[in-house]
């Protein structure tokens, strides 16, 4: 049987984190991690005095989503990490549902959660994470009511509120991309593993309550900034050429219709600073390009068959 560590980032989680860390103790995993990036409202100590058998880092200060999420990994030593946002609780069973599919899926490197809005479990948070032809990752499903019976599918990449990726893997990926902080990083991560020619599958027993953005707000100023400049280098970074010359009129497009609403908004500064962030720090970006399409393993139109082409499927979250 494959071992597995789940690892937890927190970042001012201090309202839910002990509800999160009681549900995932109880999974049964071979390791759990809590890796803190400085918050201010959680006691660490007392943290390892309730929970003596999870391992606690203190990252000493705000180092972001990836770059928080990498440090925890670098200590884990199973064979399967498994990542957990500290406002999600998995429901019991979470991980026994991840080995039925890992042992039925023995070629399959990725497997995201059936994700739940907390606060009304009627509704989706989310069925893992789809593509738009023109580069925008999106959560599929979320808000959409929760069916009676969902069916095991592949989705393009797994959601970073609650997923498990092979150790070997992610490290033969570098883990999440550090320059996006915070993000966007889920979808690069299951973007360049595809390209690798790895799949990612749903697996609709293993499921998970979720808050979402509840440190930092959906539609904060941070969230915003972030989602624009990253959603630039997700596209610049991974999309093979000829569907980026195909596509990126629309990208374009959809960029700047957005801007438009959110400067209507009042946004207005806050995105278009994003946006020019985003090219005046293509630099590294690129240089990962080239290193990412000399090793990619499958061609443009198998990547196309796995992006969401349809307006209509993109509109409604499907």
């Amino acid at each position: 049987m494959p071992t597995f560590s789940l690892i937890i980032l927190s970042y001012n989680s201090g309202a839910y984190i002990e509800r999160c860390l009681d549900a995932t103790t109880a999974l049964g995993a071979d390791e759990v991690i809590l890796a803190d990036n400085g918050s201010n409202d959680m006691d660490l100590d007392a943290l390892r005095a309730k929970y003596p058998t999870i391992k606690i880092i203190d990252n000493g200060g705000n180092l972001g989503f990836a770059e928080g999420n990498n440090r925890a990994a670098a200590m884990a030593t199973g064979d399967w990490l498994g990542f957990i946002n500290p406002d999600a609780f998995a429901e019991p069973g979470w991980l026994d549902a991840m080995r039925v599919a890992i042992r039925n899926h023995p070629d399959t490197a990725m497997f995201t959660a059936l994700q739940i809005e907390d606060n009304d479990p009627s509704r989706l948070d989310g069925l893992g994470d789809s593509l738009t032809f023109f580069g925008f990752p999106y959560r599929s499903g979320f808000g959409q009511h929760l069916p009676q019976q969902v069916q095991a599918c592949e989705t393009f990449s797994p959601c970073g509120a609650a997923f498990v990726i092979r150790a070997d893997l992610y490290r033969q990926l570098g883990g999440f991309d550090e320059c996006f902080f915070c993000y966007c990083e889920d979808a690069d991560l299951g973007f360049r593993a595809r390209l690798l020619g790895h799949s990612c599958q749903l697996v609709p027993e293993a499921r998970i309550r979720h808050i979402g953005s509840a440190a930092l707000g959906v539609r904060s100023d941070f969230a915003l900034y972030h989602g624009y400049r990253n959603r630039i280098w997700l596209y610049a970074k991974n999309m093979p050429l000829s569907l980026l010359i195909l596509t990126l009129p629309v990208h374009a497009v959809v960029t700047c219709l957005g801007a438009a609403k959110d400067t209507l908004k009042g946004k207005g500064g806050l995105v278009w600073k994003a946006i020019s962030d985003a090219f005046a720090g293509m630099g590294p970006i690129l240089r990962d390009r080239k290193k990412i399409q000399a090793e990619r393993r499958i061609g443009a139109l198998r990547l196309a068959k796995v992006l969401t082409w349809n307006p209509l499927t993109i509109a409604r979250r499907g």
